[in-house]
């Protein structure tokens, strides 16, 4: 009895290790994805290393709930492995110790890391997600243009298409828009611009896009009519409290 004690101790000690290493393997792997978007944060939205850092450290419970089973499973299987080739099996089994009484710590530890990960699956995820959602709705408030691509049609706003071919982030412009608003019932306006500008109101979720020398080819889905308006100056104002869609940060941290 006092054998099994001992070895019982011993193993899980020794996949310890391996399950530790294996964790921040794993994560290393998993943020090399994000690398490029992390660098462009820092880089081009002057976004600092702290609020990085907090992003990241939201979105680790969805890593976690795939990186966690497969580094028990690892663990257990590079420390019998270890265990063999030092031939610690053999003496073990010539102490009288059959190989069925080396799992009772792998069942422990096996069921360590399934109560883990559905902590992190029941508690962890949505507790982060949510907020991950208000940080996200944050930065966007304070700088919108992260939200916006170059030459993507990015439909982060709640009938309304926004495609952007360059922004120029020194000056703060927008260079040949292209706008899709369906907000209007029976209504979809076209916005056409070679340039604009994007602002916020202070401490509101509220931005206004401000266009120069476009126009506006609008189509009435119900009488079957259209026209189309030449500006010199157009605001659109979009609600990113009510009107952005959230991202889904279940899918590979926001991913599509």
């Amino acid at each position: 009895m006092k054998l099994n004690s001992i070895v019982n101790r011993y193993v899980l000690k020794e996949m310890l290790a391996p399950f530790s290493i294996n964790v921040l393997v794993f994560t290393f792997l998993f943020l090399m994805t994000e690398l490029i978007k992390i660098t462009n944060w820092i880089v081009n939205y002057n976004l600092s290393i702290l609020s990085v850092l907090t992003l990241i450290f939201f979105t680790m419970p969805w890593f976690l709930m795939f990186i966690i089973p497969m580094s028990v499973m690892l663990a257990v299987v590079l420390t019998f492995l270890g265990m063999s080739a030092d031939n610690e099996i053999v003496a073990l089994k010539s102490c009288g110790l059959s190989v069925y009484g080396l799992l009772p710590p792998v069942l422990i530890f096996s069921f360590a890391g399934f109560l883990l990960t559905l902590f992190m699956t029941l508690y962890g995820l949505p507790k982060s997600k949510a907020t991950l959602e208000d940080m996200v709705l944050e930065m966007a408030a304070s700088n919108v243009a992260i939200g916006l691509k170059e030459r993507t049609f990015n439909d982060a706003f709640k009938d309304v298409m926004l495609y952007i071919n360059e922004i120029d982030l020194n000056q703060k412009k927008l260079i040949d828009i292209f706008i899709e608003d369906k907000r209007q019932r029976n209504m979809i306006s076209t916005v056409v611009a070679p340039e604009g500008r994007l602002f916020s109101e202070p401490g509101k979720y509220i931005f206004h896009l401000v266009l120069s020398n476009g126009t506006i080819h609008q189509t009435n889905l119900k009488d079957h009519s259209a026209n189309s308006i030449h500006f010199d100056t157009y605001k659109l104002s979009l609600d990113l409290k009510k009107s952005w869609k959230r991202p889904k940060i279940e899918k590979k941290a926001g991913r599509k």
